[in-house]
């Protein structure tokens, strides 16, 4: 027999030069001779005419020289013709060996990878590696090979072991003798070869969980697949799960986990992923004062469960739109480049993820499904990344008046799994800031409404009253008194007009408490004199208006209401605007006024009840006084029926007398216990009625002298 080398140059990618020479014989530039074709004539008697058929199979051996396309190896011979081709052929040949043991260079102590090909050994790490992977075909898919430092493994070397021992317990008795020796000698194999490959690993692993303590560069070993976590989203505790798709990545000074979390977008409850970082530190780092660590390392982790499950309780039943009251601090939203900024606020907020979205005209946020088979995000737009700026999310705006609400009565329930990943953040608007942010769910709570705030409201006339008969038979007026023009003439329109002071914005106010619904107030002072700011103000709040069902107060909307004319035509731009607004408008509108004969005859057409307010008389003014004393407490007022007389004559409307009460307690907390005493009382309201009287000369004054 014989063998034959053939030099096979892989990276070349084109053939080389030939060179003939005079004996015939082609020399290239690999120094490699190849017979070349004869030329006419010469040697034609040394050739057999028919020449005998080579058994190569049995006679040739042939080799490559196989070199490497980088440069970095040293060539060697092969029977294959490249590296791919060995590789693919030494793979199947020690296909049937149950475990493949790979090495990066001589030395048999340094592990690269394994392969598992064992049917037996297979089974007993797809039972370990349950729920593990967020894709179950993902061993399949890899051909069942783990890369050092074989995380998967080390992460469920428990579980690998618990399978071991019941497979061990096996009686085996009957037909299914053989069988189960088959799988004791699989499971005895797997345990001996892997014991040694991770017994460093289990080592670091097993004093962590002794110690508390852990090193940097082995964070990996207690964040596992599908973990459950304790972090802090805000400053607020917060139950997370290792990410089942994108578990673990860093770099010389961070790691950073996936995390995968429970929210809500206005429309469905789905997976949030984000990235939290664990900078790199020096020695052994306690593991609760980590960033982010694993809840069974926690100092009281059934505690935290329970605590984090009543939340998530009580989350799930805040999707949808709901009116809080609001105490502690809330996240408000940056602006451009700006940070979210923390701020302590209180008052009544309405949750409303689904009008922020609409109202703002975001991008909804995208979420991955809730179902076990893919639990973390379904795609890149679902996570944040490792630097902790937000993806480009591939999702639709919401636009007014085009994507209406789902149905937040009968949203599908939670499991307690995901009630515990829920976030403790949900997007609200502050009706008195008038601005969107993040409040922590720790901090809402139901409204108390102010029942009595309706009875105290003083009116001479009945004005409260009908002001609620109007509101509370606004169904039946829609159904009933429709516009001929379709989506017209739904609302209902109240102006009050009279002096300040007088109940018109308390009117208001306690006509919505009492229907249990959101009042929202626009300053018309406040307001942008540019039309098309206006024009968009207005928009804005009429569609959140519409969205909660809440009453609209336009507060001191003589720029609105006043006649039109030839010289200001911004104003008459406003005025058309606003009319044009509330001619659509299909919710309940109060307006407020001190200047009702100025109003554009246009204007009056459109209002359903006219409110006429008037000065306070004694009888009146005794109502307000006796009103806030019980507001403020009656133990902090030592006031006699004379004493109340006395203080009924000074001219005050109910704002002065609020004002007063207020200051009064303010200064009897420095010398009187807090308690204020009729003489102090009565000196501070003759003093604020002369000073208001002299004030009122001088305006009259000024105004003759011009």
């Amino acid at each position: 027999m014989s063998a034959t080398t053939t030099r096979s140059a892989t990276p070349c990618g084109s053939e080389p030069d030939e060179i003939v020479d005079d004996s015939g014989v082609q020399v290239f530039e690999d120094d490699v001779i190849r017979p070349s074709s004869p030329s006419s004539g010469s040697h034609k008697d040394s050739t057999p005419e028919t020449p005998p058929e080579l058994d190569n199979s049995v006679v040739v051996q042939k080799l490559y020289e196989i070199e490497c396309c980088c440069g970095r190896c040293a060539s060697r011979l092969s029977k294959h013709v490249d590296v791919d081709q060995e590789r693919t052929a030494l793979e199947a040949e020690v296909s049937n060996i149950p475990i493949i043991q790979r090495h990066p260079g001589p030395d048999e102590h340094v592990t690269s990878s394994i392969t598992i090909n064992c049917p037996l050994m297979r089974d007993i790490l797809t039972k370990a590696l349950e729920n593990y992977y967020q894709d179950p075909d993902t061993l399949t898919a890899e051909n069942w090979t783990f890369n050092a430092s074989f995380k998967p493994l080390v992460h469920r070397w428990k579980k690998i072991n618990e399978i071991h021992e019941s497979i061990q317990a096996l009686a085996g008795d009957g037909h299914d003798a053989d069988e189960v020796a088959a799988r004791k000698k699989a499971s005895n194999n797997l345990i001996a070869f892997l014991t040694p490959l991770l017994e460093s690993s289990i080592t670091t692993f097993d004093e962590t969980l002794a110690t508390g303590r852990i090193r940097h560069k082995n964070l990996w070993q207690i964040f596992p697949a599908g973990e459950l976590v304790v972090t802090k989203f805000f400053g607020v505790e917060t139950l997370c799960r290792v990410s089942r798709k994108h578990t673990l990545s860093s770099d010389d000074s961070s790691m950073w986990v996936m995390c995968e979390y429970v929210d809500w977008n206005g429309r469905t409850t789905g997976m949030k992923g984000t990235w939290v970082t664990i900078k790199y530190f020096k020695g052994r780092q306690k593991v609760t004062g980590l960033e982010v660590y694993p809840l069974s390392m926690a100092v009281d982790p059934e505690g935290t469960k329970a605590r984090m499950l009543a939340r998530g309780k009580r989350w799930e039943g805040l999707r949808g739109y709901r009116y809080q009251q609001y105490k502690g601090h809330k996240i408000a939203f940056k602006v451009g480049k700006e940070e979210d900024v923390q701020i302590t606020t209180s008052g009544r907020v309405v949750i409303d993820h689904y009008a922020y979205y609409q109202s703002e005209k975001k991008r909804v946020l995208e979420l991955g499904p809730l179902d076990n088979e893919q639990v973390g995000p379904g795609d890149s737009s679902a996570e944040e990344e490792p630097s902790g700026s937000k993806d480009e999310m591939t999702a639709t705006i919401v636009k007014p008046e085009t994507s209406e609400r789902v149905d937040d009565s009968n949203l599908p329930e939670l499991s307690d799994e995901h009630r515990l990943l829920t976030t403790p953040w949900l997007i609200g608007f502050d009706l008195k800031a008038k601005d969107w942010a993040r409040y922590c769910i720790d901090n809402l709570q139901d409204i108390e409404w102010n029942d009595t705030a309706f009875d105290n409201l003083v009116s001479k006339g009945g004005e409260k009253q009908l002001a609620w008969e109007f509101v509370a038979s606004k169904k039946a007026s829609i159904q009933k008194c429709d516009d001929f023009v379709a989506e017209k003439g739904r609302g209902i329109t109240i102006l009050m007009f009279g002096p300040p002071g007088v109940g018109k914005t308390f009117t208001a106010e306690a006509v919505a408490e009492r229907a249990r619904v959101p009042l929202y107030l626009v300053s018309a002072g406040v307001l942008s004199t540019t039309p098309s700011e206006v024009e968009a103000a207005l928009d804005h709040a009429l569609n959140l208006c519409r969205l909660w069902n809440a009453m609209l107060l336009l507060d001191e909307a003589d720029v609105f209401l006043g006649a039109r004319s030839d010289e200001g035509l911004v104003r008459n731009e406003l005025v058309s605007i606003f009319l044009t607004k509330l001619e659509y408008y299909q919710g309940i509108l109060f307006l407020t006024t001190n200047r009702f004969s100025a109003i554009d005859h246009a204007f009056q057409s459109r209002v359903d009840l006219f409110l006429p307010y008037y000065d306070l008389d004694s009888t009146q003014r005794r109502q307000v006084w006796l009103n806030f004393f019980k507001h403020f407490g009656p133990d902090k007022f030592v006031v006699g029926e004379t004493d109340l007389d006395r203080l009924c004559e000074q001219n005050m409307n109910g704002r002065e007398i609020k004002n007063l009460c207020k200051t009064a307690l303010l200064l009897s907390g420095r010398d009187n216990n807090g308690v204020v005493k009729a003489d102090r009382l009565l000196m501070l309201a003759q003093k604020r009625t002369a000073a208001l009287q002299l004030l009122g000369q001088k305006g009259d004054a000024n105004m003759v002298g011009r």
